[in-house]
């Protein structure tokens, strides 16, 4: 049996980490355990570049929100540090969203830090993956 990307990106926004791992199994034809190592460089095989949800959440951004300052957060050697991905401003207030890939991405302190920072200044900032959870923002 071969993995169904497709299926499997449809999967990642309902099925936890242990379901997902149970579905690659089923699709492989699996029956004897996998290993961490494995499960996760099938992950990384299939699952798309962050810069893919990145991409989703502002196209989504921009045609909810038309009159939106939208932008992509440029990492560099003279940029903040920490500051999350997915930037707008809506109706003057400030959304910071740090993507991560669903199995895969990790939340570094200096986020989770910055974050922290932005919601205690006014503004609103989370972990996200998908516009879905964007839209619960």
């Amino acid at each position: 049996m071969a993995l169904n990307k497709a299926e499997i990106l449809r999967q990642s926004r309902v099925l936890n980490r242990h379901e997902m791992k149970t579905l690659i199994m089923h699709m492989l034809g699996r029956t004897k355990r996998m290993s961490k190592s494995e499960f996760e460089k099938i992950l990384r095989n299939v699952i798309p570049e962050e810069s893919y949800y990145q991409t989703k959440i502002m196209e989504w951004l921009r045609e909810e929100y038309p009159t939106a300052f939208v932008w992509k957060a440029a990492a560099g050697p003279y940029s903040q540090g920490g500051i999350p991905d997915v930037c707008a401003v809506i109706d003057g207030k400030y959304y910071g969203f740090e993507v991560k890939r669903p199995y895969l991405g990790v939340t570094s302190q200096l986020q989770k830090q910055t974050i922290k920072k932005i919601i205690a200044a006014g503004g609103v900032a989370a972990v996200v993956t998908f516009v879905e959870d964007v839209e619960a923002v």
